[in-house]
């Protein structure tokens, strides 16, 4: 599967496209839609296309918060790439060949030093293919609203092993779901890690530092949007529905 990612293109394939008109029609069959703001934050180059960055994307409520992005996304940006439970991408001989494709990284759950070695390497690969990386940076027990879980320092030392910028992404919606939901999206300014390795005193200290920024800049994006979601959705809220989604 690692092998695959480095045969990853920088842009959508086919098979990504159909993917992402799979989860556009099943959007609109419950009348849901996606709003984003800010994109034009995200990193670019001279000529104004979004270079390789890693997105960190906040508060996740659920499975469906992957494709409130991937909707969101302009289509002429890199392609989106994840990480995703390793065990879980293995159990069959089709999961194998398709989720690298997809874009997906097998993770070990609970993984040691040498783990977290090899995914910071997997970053790279996947960043220096001119992908971008989505990170769901809290952990920890769930959050009440308008508020996010302790932030992880590990989307620091990814963007920081890619040289690349780090975007934090507010996302609201998802405790509203139901029929109808609508779901808002804002790309907040990019931060620049510094490069340092994570096995000595400076490098960890630099990544508590954008860590830290990271989440204060999070912060009042996830409760105005969630306070605007509460407004917006509350008629249309659906218990039975959200639950389908934990």
């Amino acid at each position: 599967m690692r092998a695959a990612l480095t045969r990853l293109p920088a842009h959508t394939t086919r098979l990504d496209q159909v993917l992402c008109a799979c989860v556009r029609a099943g959007f609109r069959l419950v009348g849901w839609s996606v709003h984003a703001d800010g994109l034009e934050r995200l990193p670019r180059d001279p000529l104004g296309g979004v270079v390789p960055c890693v997105l960190a994307v906040a508060p996740h409520r659920g499975w469906i918060d992957p494709f409130v992005l991937l909707l969101a996304w302009p289509r002429d940006a890199p392609r989106l790439t994840w990480f995703g439970d390793g065990p879980t991408m293995a159990t069959s001989w089709w999961r194998r060949r398709l989720f690298p494709r997809l874009g997906m990284i097998p993770i070990e759950p609970r993984a040691g030093p040498g783990a977290i070695r090899e995914h910071l390497a997997d970053a790279r690969t996947v960043l220096g293919c001119g992908s971008c990386l989505v990170v769901f940076p809290e952990k920890g027990p769930p959050s009440p609203r308008g508020r996010t879980r302790t932030i992880a320092p590990g989307a620091a030392w990814l963007a920081a092993a890619g040289a690349v910028p780090l975007v934090p992404v507010a996302i609201g919606g998802f405790l509203e779901t139901g029929i109808g939901t609508r779901y808002r999206l804002r790309i907040l300014e990019p931060l620049v890690p510094v490069s340092a390795s994570p096995d000595t005193a400076d490098g960890r200290r630099m990544a508590r530092l954008t860590t830290e920024s990271l989440g204060e800049a999070l912060a009042p994006a996830v409760d105005e949007l969630e306070t605007w979601s509460a407004r917006t959705n509350a008629r249309r809220r659906l218990p039975w529905l959200r639950g389908l989604f934990h």
